[in-house]
Formats: C-alpha cells, sequence, structure tokens
C-alpha cells in the first residue's frame, strides 16, 4: 500500500511540475501583445494611387478586433477574401499579396488576430488565435455581407487557419493555405526541444483554455472529407514549418479531390516570394548579427528595402488567381 501512495505521489508531483512548466513556456510564448516597431516599411496603400481602403470593426465578447478591407474601383468583385496573417505580424504585412488579389478583382479584408497591432487583447492567446481570429472574420462577413462569396487566405500561423477553418464554415468557395502547420501539438513538437515534450499535452490544454475549441483543430482531419476546393503551398526547405511533417504528411494520408497541392523548393517558410526577395533577406539578416552595436542595428534595419524583401513571384501567385479563378 505504501509503494502505491509513494508511486501515486510522484506521478502527482511529476503532473504538478510539468503544468507549471508548461504554464512558464506558455506565458513566455503568448503572454504579451505584437505591436510594430514602426522600423519595418510594409507596403501600404499610400504607395499605390487608386487602391481603397475601409476601416473595419468586429465586436466580440473577447473584445474588438480590427483591420482594413481593400479593394479597387471596379464594377463587378468577385466576392471577398479573408487573408489571416502569421504570427508576430499582423496584416499589413502581407499588404502585397492582399493589393495583388484586390488588384485581380477581389475585395480583401485583413483582419489583425487578438492581441496584434490594430485589435483589441492583452497578449496574443496561443496557437488557436489565429483559428478563432479567422471564425469571427468569416462570420462577420457572413453578416455584413451575405450575397458575397467568401474566399480564405492564410500563411504560417495562419495557414493553420486557413486550412482548418472549413470545420466551421462549408460554404466557402475557395482557400489557400501557404505554409500551414496542421495542429498545434505538432507544430510545438517541431519547435520545443526534445527535453520539453512531455510538456506538449499541457501546452495544448492551455492552448484550449485560452482560445476555445480552435486549438483542437487538426487540418488532416479537417481536409480528409472537406467538400470545398483548397490549394496548399508549401516549400520543401521551410525551416519554420517542416514540409516532411506538415504539407507531406497530407499528400501521403489525404486522398480528397478537392485538395490540391503546390510544392515548390529554395522558399523557406514564403513560397509565395521571389528567390531574390529570400536572399536579400537572409543577407541583411547574417550582416545584423554580425553587428555588436545596437545603435547600428537600428540604423541599418531603418535602411533596408523592406518592399524587396517582399517581392512576389509572379509564377506562383499565377498559379493562386488561377485557382480561385476556377471556382
Amino acid at each position: 500500500m505504501l509503494a502505491i501512495y509513494i508511486t501515486t505521489g510522484i506521478i502527482v508531483g511529476a503532473i504538478v511540475i510539468l503544468f507549471n512548466l508548461a504554464i512558464f513556456i506558455h506565458h513566455r510564448i503568448f503572454g504579451k501583445r505584437w505591436d510594430p516597431d514602426g522600423i519595418v516599411a510594409y507596403y501600404s496603400p499610400k504607395d499605390y494611387s487608386n487602391i481603397l481602403e475601409e476601416n473595419v470593426e468586429i465586436p466580440t465578447k473577447k473584445g474588438k478586433l480590427r483591420g482594413k478591407l481593400y479593394s479597387y474601383p471596379i464594377d463587378q468583385y468577385k466576392g471577398i477574401l479573408v487573408f489571416s496573417h502569421g504570427m508576430w505580424g499582423s496584416h499589413k504585412a502581407y499588404f502585397q499579396e492582399m493589393e495583388l488579389l484586390a488588384r485581380n478583382g477581389y475585395k480583401v479584408l485583413g483582419i489583425d488576430a487578438y492581441g496584434t497591432e490594430s485589435s483589441d487583447g492583452k497578449n496574443i492567446k496561443g496557437l488557436g488565435n489565429s483559428l478563432l481570429t479567422l471564425d469571427k472574420a468569416i462570420c462577420y462577413i457572413r453578416v455584413t455581407y451575405p450575397n458575397e462569396k467568401i474566399y480564405v487566405m492564410g500563411h504560417s500561423w495562419g495557414g493553420f487557419a486557413a486550412a482548418n477553418i472549413a470545420k466551421y464554415h462549408k460554404d466557402i468557395t475557395a482557400i489557400v493555405a501557404m505554409s500551414p502547420f496542421l495542429s498545434v501539438a505538432k507544430i510545438l513538437k517541431h519547435q520545443l526541444p526534445k527535453l520539453l515534450y512531455p510538456t506538449i499535452p499541457f501546452l495544448v490544454l492551455l492552448d484550449r483554455m485560452h482560445c476555445g475549441k480552435y486549438s483542437f483543430a487538426h487540418a488532416k482531419k479537417t481536409l480528409k472529407n472537406t467538400s470545398v476546393p483548397t490549394l496548399i503551398l508549401h516549400s520543401k526547405d521551410d525551416p519554420m514549418v517542416p514540409y516532411l511533417t506538415a504539407t507531406g504528411l497530407l499528400q501521403k494520408k489525404i486522398h480528397n479531390p478537392n485538395v490540391t497541392y503546390y510544392i515548390v523548393d529554395g522558399k523557406k517558410h514564403n513560397p509565395d516570394y521571389t528567390i531574390e526577395a529570400l536572399a536579400y533577406t537572409q543577407e541583411a539578416f547574417a550582416k545584423l548579427k554580425t553587428m555588436p552595436n545596437e545603435e547600428d542595428k537600428l540604423e541599418y534595419r531603418k535602411n533596408l528595402d523592406y518592399h524587396k524583401m517582399g517581392e512576389l513571384d509572379e509564377k506562383v501567385f499565377a498559379v493562386i488567381l488561377d485557382f480561385l479563378k476556377l471556382q
């Protein structure tokens, strides 16, 4: 009997330690807001002569989500495309993609996730936040523009949201997911050292506590029987979301004619960027690492060509636009 008590005590103690460690890790990663430092010079509407922008505000129980609806003045729009951004960035980081989509006849809604730039929230909550935000944005579109076709596009964190949104909205016209991770547990397993793997179940639980049901979504389950046409783009050398354990796994396991893939190589985590843009970015980060002085780093960052860093690959985007046109 004593042995049982001792064993039980050891197990309970281990669970308490792991749970508290998970709380610490989760807070370190997600327990803060993301606000821009003002140095990165994204593309913006001022770079284009006649693009229109409309402020959007979505009231929710968790606070207001904010963003902008971009479009060009044309007679007939193809529908509204909701863009889901990546982590540690806002929708503005994807203005070049949104502008190109708007130029091709879509109204494009860029919404900042909870805890990000223009939206409310004390922190970014967790990995399920992108899917939570996307769900709220689509619900808003359904009420505000009931007769419009809805398209979805997302990258990385937003790619996870895009790949899973059909679980909640089966009437979306088409989805494009770039570099998506499949689930919260999957990406944690890639990002954490093996020593911390035992904390993953607790981290997923904490994510669920902060983001709700969205933290349990898994793209493999969502895409297995989806009726929504879905295009997934990924680069084989992606260091952030490894191709083999993400999109590569889907290609092996999912045999659904509604899910198609466009695989590139040499594009790292941004399959829609040019090779030149990625090379310029890599060179810039390498140079920053050699600078010991923070003032020099700041000055160097101010003078980087951020537009060049986000240059889009016309060939890749032609694939995206052709896919959307077919739906």
